[in-house]
């Protein structure tokens, strides 16, 4: 959070400081704020804490010496923070410095929504689905309420009319839900969804069926601003619907990461 939400930054703001007083007076303390999540990571925010006048310099002294570490602070949060939907600017939080190089940590607040966050553990994808900067770590997103498919290690994500795009520098990987109201066989599906598809060897073409559904795949070898591209084309089809996958890359090593992509296509019931 580069500001507490309201404030209006001035020539004299440091959006890097670790302490801030405002024009209008209110005096702020940059501080974490972690959420724990399955498969032990741990979102940490970086926000802002409001603090009394008095307690404002009595942090400022310590952070000049030996007396930050074990600092213990009350205060008000400064900022909303995405994904949650509860309005937790203003919620009374008490924050305790745990090591000399660190900002203080937010460890306890009375706030109901607050209080679960520093709690209790948090379901990894969903949360981290918000965030459309590339991620530490790869994540299952949903694509729609039955579709999913993995966002990978340092992928960022976007959604621009009704396409998923996930990339990374030199990978590139867009997705579509498709609907049939026919609600056709697979197959027939299928083949009119490859209407118009290239015509291209056995050797770059991969089919399976199952009893659910039926996944085709083609790629081809392309030049774009007059470099190599591979563009690897893919449907998971099953009665009334389909997951639509276009991967683009320009290792031909990464075909390997391609088909990875389309294995970890999942629908749920």
């Amino acid at each position: 959070m580069p500001l507490p939400d309201g404030a209006v930054a001035s020539k004299e703001t440091n959006p890097n400081a670790a302490f801030l007083r405002l024009e209008a007076g209110p005096t702020f303390v940059r501080c974490l704020l972690p959420v724990m999540l399955t498969g032990g990571t741990t979102l940490m925010y970086m926000t802002w804490l409001e603090l009394r006048e008095e307690d404002f310099q009595r942090a400022f002294a310590a952070w000049r010496d030996s007396t930050w570490d074990g600092l213990v602070l009350h205060g008000a949060l400064g900022n909303d923070l995405k994904p949650w939907t509860a309005t937790l600017r203003g919620a009374e939080v008490m924050a305790s410095v745990r090591a000399m190089d660190e900002p203080p940590t937010i460890v306890n607040s009375d706030h109901p929504m607050l209080h679960r966050m520093l709690t209790e553990t948090w379901d990894r994808d969903v949360v981290l689905n918000w965030f459309p900067d590339p991620l530490p770590v790869a994540i299952r997103a949903r694509v729609s309420r039955h579709w999913s498919v993995e966002r990978g290690e340092g992928t960022a994500a976007g959604l621009n009319d009704g396409t998923w795009r996930f990339g990374k520098p030199g990978r590139s990987v867009f997705v579509d839900v498709l609907t049939d109201k026919e609600r056709r066989s697979p197959a027939e599906f299928l083949r009119d969804l490859l209407k118009g598809a290239p015509d291209v060897p056995k050797e770059q073409t991969l089919i399976t069926p199952t009893a659910d559904d039926i996944t085709h795949a083609f790629w081809v070898d392309t030049v774009v601003d007059g470099r190599p591209q591979r563009d690897f084309y893919a449907h998971v089809v099953r009665e009334g619907t389909a997951l639509s996958l276009g991967a683009f890359f320009t290792d031909p090593d990464d075909q390997k990461w391609a088909l990875h992509m389309l294995r970890s296509v999942s629908h749920h019931g």
